[in-house]
């Protein structure tokens, strides 16, 4: 089956595409066969549903054919045009966010369009230097404070995350000591011990990332390189102090 691309749109109208970001439509279409023939259809190749092709020369454009009509878009601010994640990962009329498009060899223009709160109108971003539990999230330019703790609600205990700028999502403290992050002191001031002073303890075999039990049984401490860690027994488990793992509890009989 061959692969199909949208090569032309409505001649003199590209100025207006950039100036307000407006759909236009689309000239021609046209199927691109393997051995290089192209047929004109003119209209889009399929009456149903929603198809996306890549602007050859742009990243911040492509071209939707949706229910049979074609038209030319724009991504907004701070978004780009990621034809193989338009309809699993897209943040705003199937653009995703600019630092995770793989663009390849097209251009992208990623002047920011700043208002107050937000670098870019589409985007997340830390709170400020240093480091936070949540993180801003802007859309059409409208910034919201989101908690770390919220991308997980699977996990039924605060974790103790913390925003990453780097990674552009929240991660664990002890990983984030560059920015100012101080895993012990978010964890009570938990001090991990040297491995060696563990050796011929049951906890051993734990190494190098020994367990240690808090007050809360469905969460325990792990070290990593000297660090610690809090991890989570998920929601039916609870922490044994004396196995060091999680498990499930007996319901209680009365």
């Amino acid at each position: 089956m061959g692969c199909l691309l949208v090569v032309a749109i409505v001649q003199g109208q590209e100025d207006q595409l950039d100036r307000e970001g407006k759909k236009l439509v689309l000239k021609k279409v046209r199927k691109l066969r393997p051995e290089g023939r192209e047929e004109q259809l003119g209209q889009c190749p399929e009456a149903k549903g929603v198809q996306l092709y890549q602007d050859p020369s742009s990243c911040n454009r492509f071209y939707k054919c949706e229910e049979g009509i074609a038209s030319a878009e724009v991504c907004a601010n701070g978004l780009l045009f990621d034809e193989t994640m338009a309809l699993t990962d897209a943040i705003h009329n199937y653009c995703v966010y600019n630092w995770k498009a793989d663009c390849g060899a097209r251009k992208a223009d990623n002047t920011p369009e700043s208002s107050p709160g937000c670098e870019y109108q589409y985007g997340l971003f830390p709170l400020g230097e240093g480091c936070h539990s949540s993180y801003v999230k802007c859309e059409a330019g409208i910034p919201s404070e989101m908690p770390c703790e919220a991308e997980n609600p699977n996990v039924p205990v605060v974790l103790g995350l913390a925003y990453d700028p780097a990674m552009h999502s929240c991660n664990w403290p002890d990983l984030l000591t560059d920015i100012g992050c101080d895993p012990s002191e978010r964890l009570g001031g938990f001090q991990c011990p040297v491995l060696r002073d563990l050796e011929g303890t049951f906890n051993e075999q734990f190494s190098p990332f020994p367990r240690f039990a808090v007050s809360d049984p469905s969460v325990y401490i792990i070290c990593v390189e000297g660090l610690p860690r809090l991890q989570s027994c998920g929601a039916h488990d609870l922490f044994d102090q004396d196995s060091l793992t999680c498990a499930r509890q007996s319901p209680f009989l009365g």
